[in-house]
């Protein structure tokens, strides 16, 4: 198929900001996809990660530093000193009035005081500990070292630290302080980092700033997925998606710190990916439509730019279309003095001088096409007479005739019968080439037209013996052509074949149809065309193949004789059903003739 001037330079002009276009979508897109996915998002919930385990660290810090001040107070180890004899209410009263001010000034959770055993002297903090959930802690800190860590009880988690009391360089007790890990620091966290926390112990969230319950399901069915070991390693597990009840979240899962691994103490940092990912579907939209500005911007332009190049182009193609039709006026406008404006002035001059030299080979063609015709027509009248005798000396109405004057006679009438067709062929010549052939166009089948073809031409060569063989592929279809005229012009090719091939030789004429046209060929089995007849071969009026005979080779030679008249008029036969005549030698075998008719009749009728 073929593409247009127009279409190729909108093609050129749109696809350059096109591709450019395209390829500035896929860039902007995947590294705003990469930043909010990965950077944006990732980021946050790392830094909000690492805010929260600072704040862990600064807060066990406080405690151990405000918990070692307390043990070096003397008022609080002399206290501590006193045996259990010397203790009674008024002692325990004054742990817990001395306990109290202390934690005025702490403000935790938890504030516990122990003796040399272990055992609690006062407690003084909004909540207290259980027995069974410090007493691993407040033995390991008699060992000698404070101890920060996680307390867990009835589902609830302490940041606490313990610290043992000297007094001599003994240990006489020792002091918990702490704080809650609960829902106020989740939301504290969330207020300060715009992140959802949650705190699980086991397979119970202890805190947390979800507020539905579905994503709370989700959450703890997302933990349970991960199957946590005290060896997972949780800097593998990275940032996971888990799909709430409207929101999907990111979510990054952690180990308190401090707490035990065998006991899983989590923190959940979770952020909703759907802001994020409005905000990438808003851009990938203004992308898009930047994209279709663009592109329409340059169509609008190429649409211009072609209209400004294609137009004047097209009236040229237009006028050189008119002009190969005969038409020599077809309006066509110069255009200032730009290189179209130049190639248009030229084109004028040249039609100009091609319409004067076209209408004098036209009227040079019809004076010969008229001397043809009246020479044909004056060839009759004395054939006519000439006949007239030569019928009358013939049947003896003028005379006994002697044996040399019958044999003239007989080549009389051979030569009146060749003048006779000259004269017939002479006509048709003349109406061929003197004025467009009338044609009446019938859609019908090509086998019927070779034969009746072949038929005329062995009517015509009685004497001849020469097989002949006519093949039509099966799949021909029947073809739109004016029937007598194109077997008109095939009977002159196969009659040609015939008097050139020798005797007791073949003339093969097949057929075949292709998607665009129908190709039928002529074969003969003659001694082929001289090659310096070959470019004048379909000339009306020039010897092609002229013929004696040459009885000691069994066949026919060339020579410089007759007409052959023939080929001219099949030649315009054919070029007025829009088609196209050829011959070739073929090396060894003769010469073969092809005529190609378009199968769409009436596009060539158009275009005629």
């Amino acid at each position: 198929m073929r593409i247009g001037l127009r279409w190729r330079i909108l093609l050129l002009t749109v696809l350059t900001p096109l591709i450019l276009g395209l390829a500035a979508f896929v860039t902007v897109h995947r590294n705003v996809k990469q930043h909010v996915d990965s950077s944006s998002i990732h980021e946050s919930l790392q830094h909000t990660r690492l805010v929260f385990e600072s704040m862990l660290a600064a807060r066990a810090r406080a405690f151990a530093g405000g918990a070692q001040v307390i043990a070096r107070d003397p008022r609080f180890f002399s206290l501590l000193t006193l045996g259990a004899s010397q203790r009674d209410r008024r002692f325990s009263a004054t742990v817990r009035g001395m306990a109290h001010d202390f934690n005025q000034v702490t403000q935790t959770d938890l504030f516990e005081v122990f003796d040399r055993r272990g055992r609690l002297l006062a407690s003084v903090g909004s909540v207290a500990s259980e027995r069974g959930a410090r007493d691993a802690l407040v033995r390991e800190a008699y060992k000698g070292a404070p101890v920060t860590g996680v307390l867990v009880q009835h589902d609830e988690q302490y940041q606490i630290t313990l610290t043992p009391v000297r007094s001599d360089g003994q240990i006489v007790g020792a002091l918990l302080l702490g704080s809650e890990i609960g829902s106020r620091l989740a939301h504290v966290l969330r207020s300060q980092m715009r992140s959802e926390v949650t705190f699980v112990s086991g397979d119970e969230i202890t805190g947390t700033t979800l507020e539905r319950p579905e994503d709370r399901n989700a959450l703890m069915k997302a933990l349970a997925d991960l199957q946590i070991t005290p060896a997972t390693d949780f800097s593998a597990l990275g940032v996971r998606h888990v799909h709430g009840f409207q929101l999907d979240y990111l979510t990054l899962v952690r180990r308190i710190p401090g707490s035990e691994p065998a006991h899983p103490q989590l923190y959940v940092m979770q952020r909703a990916f759907d802001p994020e990912i409005l905000f990438l579907h808003q851009m990938q939209q203004d992308l898009i439509l930047l994209a279709a500005a663009a592109v329409l911007a340059a169509l609008l332009t190429g649409l211009m730019f072609s209209e400004q190049v294609t137009r004047p182009i097209v009236e040229l193609v237009r006028s050189a279309q008119e002009m190969q039709r005969g038409n020599y006026t077809h309006p066509l406008r110069s255009r200032g003095s730009d290189e179209i404006g130049y190639l248009t002035d030229r084109f004028l001059e040249m039609r100009q001088r091609e319409q004067v030299y076209v209408s004098s080979l036209e009227e040079a063609a019809h004076l010969k096409s008229e001397f043809i015709s009246i020479a044909s027509h004056e060839l009759r009248t004395p054939i006519s007479v000439i006949k007239g005798y030569r019928d009358l000396l013939d049947e003896g109405k003028l005379g006994p005739l002697e044996p040399k004057q019958k044999q003239a006679l007989l080549a009389i009438g051979e030569c009146l019968t060749q003048l006779t067709k000259i004269a017939e062929h002479a006509t048709q010549i003349a109406q061929v080439k003197g004025e467009r052939l009338d044609l009446m166009r019938v859609l019908q089948p090509v086998t019927p037209l070779l034969e009746r073809a072949v038929g005329n031409a062995l009517a015509a060569a009685p004497t001849r013996r020469v097989k002949l063989a006519t093949h039509v592929a099966p799949d021909t279809p029947p073809i739109e052509v004016d029937g007598p005229r194109l077997t008109q012009a095939v009977t002159h090719l196969v009659a040609n074949a015939i008097r050139f091939t020798p005797d007791n030789g073949s003339v093969e004429v097949r057929a075949e149809a292709t998607r665009d046209e129908l190709r039928i060929e002529v074969c003969d089995q003659g001694k082929g065309i001289p090659a310096e007849r070959m470019a004048s071969l379909f000339d009306d009026g020039h010897a092609v193949h002229g013929a004696q005979h040459h009885h000691s080779s069994g066949g026919l030679e060339y020579n410089s004789k007759g007409l052959g008249l023939g080929l001219g008029i099949t030649r315009g036969i054919v070029e007025a059903h829009g088609g196209t005549v050829a011959a070739e030698n073929l090396p060894g075998r003769g010469s073969r003739f092809v005529i190609r008719l378009p199968r769409d009749a009436s596009r060539e009728l158009r275009a005629a």
